[in-house]
C-alpha cells in the first residue's frame, strides 16, 4: 500500500491556523490599552477575537486529523488486495 493514505491535509492547516492564530492573540493582548487602534472597529479588539476563532479552527482541524490517522479499517477484501500485490510484485512501500 502506498504511503499517501498517511498524509492529511488536516494536520499542516491545523498547525498553520493555530500558529496565526497564537501570534493574532498575542498582538490583541499587547496592544489591549491602544484605543486609537480600534476605532475603527468600534472598539472591538478584533486581532484578540479573531486569533481565538482561528486557535480553535486550528486545534480542531489538528485533532481531527490526528484523530482521522489514528484508527485503520482493514477489511477481508483489502488483505486480500494486499496479498495479491505482494505476491505479484506490485506492492509499493
Amino acid at each position: 500500500m502506498s504511503g499517501y493514505g498517511h498524509f492529511d491535509i488536516r494536520l499542516p492547516i491545523g498547525t498553520l491556523f493555530a500558529l496565526l492564530g497564537i501570534i493574532l492573540v498575542g498582538y490583541g493582548v499587547m496592544t489591549w490599552s491602544d484605543a486609537g487602534l480600534y476605532v475603527r472597529s468600534e472598539s472591538i479588539d478584533i486581532n484578540l477575537w479573531w486569533g481565538v476563532v482561528m486557535l480553535i479552527f486550528g486545534g480542531a482541524m489538528f485533532y481531527f486529523g490526528r484523530r482521522a490517522g489514528a484508527r485503520s479499517l482493514p477489511t477481508a477484501a483489502g488483505a486480500e488486495t494486499e496479498a495479491r500485490e505482494h505476491r505479484t510484485g506490485l506492492e509499493r512501500e
